[in-house]
């Protein structure tokens, strides 16, 4: 699985934080208000190194615990 933490400017409607779960690759991108480039590097090498043992959830199993959590 393909790691990525980007800092990016532009986000549109107030988005800090996205996250793009799509097959094989998981992109990260946060505001630059909130990371620099080099703190982006450094969380991208942290999660990289956990990402080996990540694995998908059942979609049933996450929609009930956004709905638990959401209401």
């Amino acid at each position: 699985m393909s790691v990525r933490v980007l800092a990016v400017s532009g986000m549109p409607c107030n988005v800090e934080i996205w996250v793009d779960d799509s097959e094989g690759d998981f992109t990260i991108y946060i505001d630059r208000a909130l990371i620099t480039d080099r703190g982006a590097k450094h969380l991208e090498q942290v999660l990289r190194r956990h990402a080996v043992g990540w694995q998908r959830l059942d979609h049933s199993f996450v929609h009930r615990t956004l709905r638990a959590i959401t209401g």
